[in-house]
């Protein structure tokens, strides 16, 4: 299969090329990729116009290494503690029985007749912030 020249890629495809040519022409010994390179390469995955494999080809990338930095910036952080929810006012003749468990095991169980005291609700929420 014959190579792509610049005259057939893109030219932001072309210009990221140069720019990773460039870098590794002045580089010294096993200089870590910067960053702004990283990122180049990544915007252009994300536009959808290219695969990882043609961008990590074209810049001469490990392809395993594009890819977990492309999907790096795609991770989203989970929430390590469940979020408090609020108790809507409670109706004078109702009930309500709230038990909660915290990852290392504690448990908390609250009864609430009619409406729920305020300091109670700040206890729950209490329950939540302590240190595991």
């Amino acid at each position: 299969m014959k190579p792509a020249t610049s005259s057939t890629m893109d030219s932001a495809l072309e210009e990221a090329r140069q720019q990773f040519n460039e870098w590794r022409r002045t580089k010294t010994g096993r200089e870590r990729i910067p960053e702004s390179l990283w990122q180049s390469a990544i915007d252009l995955f994300h536009t959808g116009e290219y695969s990882l494999h043609k961008i990590s080809k074209t810049l001469k990338l490990n392809h395993t290494d594009f890819k977990k930095q492309a999907n790096k910036n795609l991770a989203v952080p989970q929430e390590q503690t469940p979020a408090f929810i609020e108790l809507a006012p409670l109706v004078s003749d109702s009930e309500c029985v709230i038990e909660m468990e915290d990852v290392s095991g504690s448990k908390m169980r609250m009864f609430f007749r009619g409406k729920p005291d305020p300091n109670l609700i700040e206890l729950g929420k209490s329950f939540w912030r302590k240190p595991a």
